[in-house]
């Protein structure tokens, strides 16, 4: 878990960790440079669980912070929990028996977006919800860039088939990771590695449990971020999706609309090296386009269109969360 200018999240955050009903676990937390006083209540939670390990580092940013995380663990499967999220107490329980009754590279659960007001509330009130339904399934980085739309998941009956970039809710076989490590410095470094591990993956187990808990709040760093560099590092890891896809034979609708974040980078340009920087990105993305066949084409606008109405839904409700 990095950990960065947290403290009025971090002990909540890792005390739903430290209660997970399966105790078998590493809890590393990265101290990235915080200049609060995260690092001193990583050192306290360390001292009152052993089952804490802290690393500190100076200020590098979230790739850095989850590289470091990566490089010291020691667990044979790995999962990742933001400083400022819940995790429900069942969830690696949960992911683990998924995992293993299924022989899977990778389990996920569900999440939920919620505000940071009722954040302790929902948690108590969902703690111990029923089992819900598990589907494996393979070929997960087909599903990755083709399972993304709200509207065609629930009308094609395909919701556990879809699943996010985001490292959350999610367990890994740590020998997923080997060789595979996040960008640093820059944005989106989650998008950046996504493909890479799902294209390793021969099997997923999803379940619709909903166990972990996307805290929302305005100092996340996707509220507060939309500088130009922002978008085109969203540009540059959705175009590095885009890449793999074609090579696998696979269509990037997902990775297409990740691209069409151009149109949010033109509006973010303040100055002559940020046009310069967005003159470089329009071209990129051309160029990709026209690697697209008619019918690849057609079906990634169709996607996008349909995706971008339910963003804009999503920002009136869900990220106004407080």
């Amino acid at each position: 878990m990095p950990v960065y200018n947290a403290a009025g999240f971090l002990v909540a955050t890792v005390e739903s960790i430290l209660s997970q009903t399966y105790r078998n676990l590493e809890v590393v937390l990265v101290d990235d440079g915080s200049t609060d006083s995260s690092a001193q209540m990583c050192d306290r939670l360390a001292e009152r669980d052993e089952r804490v390990r802290v690393v500190h580092q100076p200020n590098a940013g979230i790739g850095a912070a989850q590289n470091a995380g990566l490089d010291v663990a020691s667990g044979e499967l790995i999962t990742f929990c933001d400083n400022d999220d819940l995790m429900r107490p069942t969830l690696v329980e949960r992911l683990v028996h998924i995992l293993v009754d299924a022989d899977a590279d990778m389990s996920c659960c569900r999440w939920r977006n919620i505000g940071a007001s009722t954040a302790a509330t929902e948690l108590r009130r969902h703690a111990v919800d029923p089992i819900g339904d598990t589907l494996v399934f393979d070929a997960p980085a087909r599903h990755y860039q083709e399972v993304f739309s709200l509207a065609h998941r629930r009308l094609a009956r395909r919701e556990l088939q879809y699943f996010s970039e985001a490292n959350w809710g999610k367990l890994y076989r740590a020998a997923l990771w080997e060789g595979i490590r996040f960008p640093e410095g820059v944005f989106a470094q989650d998008v950046a590695v996504a493909m890479d591990l799902y294209l390793r993956m021969r099997t997923v187990a999803s379940c619709s449990d909903v166990l972990y808990y996307w805290i929302q709040h305005p100092q996340s760093v996707s509220h507060d971020a939309r500088r130009t560099a922002y978008f085109h590092d969203i540009v540059a890891a959705h175009s590095h999706a885009f890449d793999l896809s074609l090579a696998a034979g696979i269509t990037p609708a997902r990775a297409y609309g990740g691209m069409m974040t151009l149109d949010l980078e033109r509006r973010s340009v303040g100055n002559v090296d940020e046009a310069a920087l967005y003159r470089a990105d329009e071209d990129h993305v051309a160029a990709q386009m026209a690697r697209l066949s008619a019918g690849q084409r057609w079906r990634c606008r169709l996607l996008h269109t349909i995706r971008r109405l339910e963003v804009r839904v999503y920002r009136l409700t869900v990220h106004r969360r407080r």
